[in-house]
């Protein structure tokens, strides 16, 4: 008779990871940062190009339906707190689950997260039902521009719920190591998306609410068919069978991690109210551009949320082996790829700003304004793909107080200021408010890579 060691019995006693966590620890760190990052890169960019072609077809409408559906998207920014918060929750611990070979615990977070995002996107969509015109007009908008963002927004936010919950649905299949099923959930949203929007603007002519209507009833059906994959599992994660309900052990855990990324993202939104307060001082034709300047910046940003995405993942699964070696590897890869990408997409900004402002508006006054802004949002590019990847792996592993000192002090301190020093002061104007927004990326790309050098963020429990 061999008596077994306590080492022995405990090691034969741990569970084993999921499947598809045990099939990426079989890679190297880069290859599967790569596996998981591409089909989110190509979700997000086909997602950019959507939004992009979206926005063109209303911008074709005029500076006015641009600067207004443009501020109602500015509040639509309100949500993030609701969207993001709660998908971090839920990647850092489903993903850590996965990796300790406990898909019930996994699962049974799922779930509560997908109710307190229904629950938290009714009370949004509430409020923006009766005050939606004041938060407009609060901005600074009104006559015209207010006759067209006030409708918009009421509708998008009222309907927010269900991107609330699609967001957390999905961000609860890549945790669990599927990133391709909802890159497919997105292809056909996007096309479907495009499709409803030249539909009511183009050929039903019903202006700037036509994409109002489209992006309702893509969220709608997007919510619908993510549930319905995850009732029947992905990657060894399935939302049948167990019980709805909230417990307060899980929503305390979900809460520590998503509270102070909700108040990083509530920072971040009012922070985006506060620039577009200060791009409104300048003009009709600025706030067109200023709009136009974002819907372009997300071509660059969009496919970084792929790899942060992939580093989220690998981090919090990594840290569920017991592996924080391999986590740290995980989360620079990506942050290597991301750096990547961006150089590429900066320099298409800052070589071509008059081209690109060109597809989106026919109004010459317009790609004036935006030109110079443009060509400095292309140099702080590669600050933005560290940013979103190191982000991400320091969410992943639950570290999400760090991020919420970096945005704190980056919008207050550095961004804000700095923004309208250069834009009136020293009358810059919008390509002073960018190149203030600038200097912020490459200041929290570095504070980012320091915590994350330091690997303070292994210790955090979740």
């Amino acid at each position: 008779m061999t008596i077994q060691t306590a080492e022995e019995v405990e090691l034969e006693a741990a569970p084993e990871p999921s499947e598809r966590a045990a099939q990426l620890a079989r890679m190297s760190p880069a290859r599967a940062a790569f596996d998981l990052a591409w089909p989110s890169m190509v979700e997000q960019s086909l997602a950019a190009a959507g939004t992009a072609i979206i926005f063109a077809f209303v911008g074709h409408l005029g500076a006015t339906a641009t600067a207004g559906v443009g501020a109602a998207g500015n509040f639509l920014f309100l949500m993030f707190p609701v969207w993001r918060s709660l998908a971090i929750g839920t990647i850092a611990i489903v993903s850590r689950r996965m990796g300790q070979g406990r898909p019930g615990e996994a699962t049974d977070a799922t779930r509560q997260s997908l109710l307190l995002g229904a629950i938290a996107g009714i009370a949004f969509g509430v409020f923006f039902l009766f005050f939606s015109e004041s938060l407009l007009r609060l901005l600074g908008a009104d006559g015209e521009v207010l006759a067209v963002g006030t409708p918009f927004l009421r509708l998008l936010g009222m309907a927010n719920a269900a991107a609330t919950v699609w967001l957390i649905a999905t961000s609860a299949m890549r945790a669990a190591g599927d990133t391709r099923t909802p890159m497919v959930l997105g292809f056909v949203s996007i096309v479907l998306s495009v499709a409803l929007a030249y539909l009511f603007i183009d050929v039903f002519g019903l202006g700037p609410m036509g994409s109002a209507y489209a992006q309702t009833t893509t969220w709608v059906l997007g919510m619908t068919a993510a549930l319905v994959v995850l009732w029947r599992g992905v990657a060894g994660l399935s939302i049948a069978g167990g019980p709805w309900k909230l417990t307060m052990t899980t929503i305390r855990r979900i809460f520590e991690i998503s509270l102070p990324s909700a108040a990083e993202s509530a920072t971040f939104s009012f922070g985006i109210l506060a620039l577009s307060g200060l791009v409104f001082r300048l003009g009709t034709n600025e706030v067109a551009a200023h709009q136009i300047i974002g819907q372009i910046e997300t071509l660059s940003f969009f496919p970084c949320i792929g790899f942060s995405v992939a580093a989220s993942s690998l981090v919090g699964q990594g840290l569920g082996m017991g592996d924080p070696d391999r986590a740290r590897a995980s989360g620079w890869a990506a942050a290597a790829m991301a750096l990547a990408w961006s150089v590429l997409a900066g320099a298409a900004f800052a070589l071509l700003p008059g081209a690109l402002l060109g597809l989106f508006t026919n109004a010459n006054a317009v790609v004036l304004a935006g030109t110079g802004a443009l060509a400095v949002v292309g140099l702080g590019q590669p600050a933005q793909g560290v940013i979103f990847a190191l982000g991400g792996a320091l969410r992943g592993a639950g570290d999400t107080r760090y991020p919420l000192f970096v945005s704190l002090l980056n919008w207050f301190i550095v961004r804000l200021p700095l923004a309208y020093a250069l834009a009136f002061p020293l009358g810059l104007g919008l390509t002073g408010i960018w190149l203030g927004v600038t200097v912020d990326y490459f200041v929290r790309a570095v504070m980012l890579a320091w915590r994350f050098r330091s690997g303070a963020w292994a210790r955090v429990r979740v």
